[in-house]
């Protein structure tokens, strides 16, 4: 009975472990300016990028917008991973500039 007890006692405490691991992942959503697209081939071409890139869940690219909205794991990649991807299909990310660096500047 006691040996019972510890077995279960211990599959719990396996089981919380791995949901606490997987609760760390965050998904994280950026939008990201992308400079170059004229057609609808453009923004197919970055989208499959995209999507082959480990850590990306979803994409939507537009080439009306000019920009790619990304759905990714911030564990298995980070926002400027994902710059790098769209600057290899040879279109351009673009870096926005933060407010205060906006404010820093005009000075």
């Amino acid at each position: 009975m006691r040996k019972n007890r510890v077995t279960a006692l211990l599959g719990l405490v396996l089981m919380l472990s791995l949901v606490a691991i997987s609760a760390s992942a965050a998904t994280k959503t950026v939008t990201i300016r992308v400079e170059g697209m004229r057609c609808g081939n453009c923004s197919s071409s970055v989208a499959k990028a995209l999507k082959a890139t480990d850590g990306v869940e979803k994409v939507e690219v537009s080439h009306e917008k000019g920009e790619a909205v990304i759905q990714y794991d911030d564990q298995k990649v980070t926002e400027a991973k994902l710059r790098e991807v769209i600057n290899g299909t040879g279109f351009k990310a673009v870096e926005e500039k933060s407010a205060s660096s906006a404010k820093m500047g005009s000075h």
